[in-house]
């Protein structure tokens, strides 16, 4: 007779999430659910996820620290508060209480999802596809994406200094040169629009170490080189060579002048796209599930 092991049982809730988070599909969920037996249940969880409060009503006060381990979760530019979170997962380096987990990560399809249009849109990105050492590579192809819609950071100089010698593509609120506006732009149809530009314009919100958001990933998914902006040390995550970094040069109009250099110089740009994203073509072992999990059970049990 084969003896089949039973997951231990563990009760979990969210709160303070962005909009159209579910609660039952999610990365957390997900991810407990590879060795648990998950509940959703807000009567006294084991385990409380909250985030930034994108909502103001402050729900994770209401719950109790003595009989529940809150932990902080932020995919924002916000630091925790381990004055009311017993643990936090962040874009700040990896301590005792917090572990880093940049944005982007959320992004992969850890668990092998099945897409659906009524599920949360960040489960899109395909893990092989975006480690396959078979990329697809496309020379004649449009200029230059860009989708935004907050008005912050160096997108608000960096588009028109570049845009002033070639079109710059503007999807989103921000800037917009389109016939429409797209909305959300974690989407479907974000990917196939990035996919007919040699360049997307991947620029953050701000510049803080560690923090790394979608938007280089999602450049490189669709196989447009990213022109990022952001985290001064995005290297860590990413294959330096795959990508421009604004950072790396000594002013905004010497990027400008070899961004054009490479769009017209065939051979730059088809080496540039030819790296692999990621070192060794392989994401760090650091952002595996396994070592996500193994920190929020350390909390659990400590």
């Amino acid at each position: 007779m084969v003896n089949f092991m039973s997951k231990e049982k563990i009760k979990i809730f969210f709160t303070d999430f962005w909009p159209n988070f579910v609660l039952n599909d999610n990365y957390f969920y997900h991810l407990l659910k590879q060795k648990y037996d998950v509940t959703i249940s807000n009567t006294k969880p084991d385990i409380l996820f909250f985030s930034v409060d994108y909502s103001n009503k402050k729900d994770h006060l209401k719950f109790d620290n003595s009989s529940t381990k809150k932990i902080f979760y932020t995919g924002e530019n916000i630091n925790p508060n381990f004055d009311n979170c017993d643990a936090a997962l962040s874009f700040n380096p990896s301590t005792e209480n917090n572990f880093r987990l940049p944005l982007w990560v959320l992004f992969l399809n850890w668990f092998h999802v099945p897409y659906s249009k009524n599920r949360d849109q960040s489960y899109l990105l395909n893990i092989e596809k975006l480690t396959s050492s078979n990329k697809i590579l496309k020379p004649n192809k449009k200029f230059c994406s860009f989708i935004a819609s907050k008005p912050e950071g160096k997108r608000m100089e960096f588009f028109d200094k570049l845009n002033a010698f070639e079109e710059v593509s503007s999807a989103g609120r921000l800037f917009n040169n389109t016939k429409s506006i797209k909305g959300r732009g974690d989407q479907k149809w974000k990917m196939k629009y990035l996919k007919k530009y040699k360049f997307n314009l991947a620029l953050e919100n701000s510049s803080t170490p560690g923090y790394v958001t979608e938007k280089i990933l999602h450049s490189m998914y669709a196989n447009s080189i990213p022109i990022y902006w952001g985290a001064p040390d995005v290297a860590l995550d990413f294959n330096e060579k795959s990508f421009i970094d604004i950072n790396n040069y000594n002013n905004d109009e010497d990027a400008v002048q070899d961004i054009l250099d490479i769009y017209s110089n065939k051979q730059r740009y088809l080496e540039i796209l030819s790296e692999p994203w990621f070192k060794n073509n392989t994401i760090p072992l650091r952002f595996h599930p396994e070592k996500v999990l193994g920190f929020i059970e350390h909390q659990l049990n400590s």
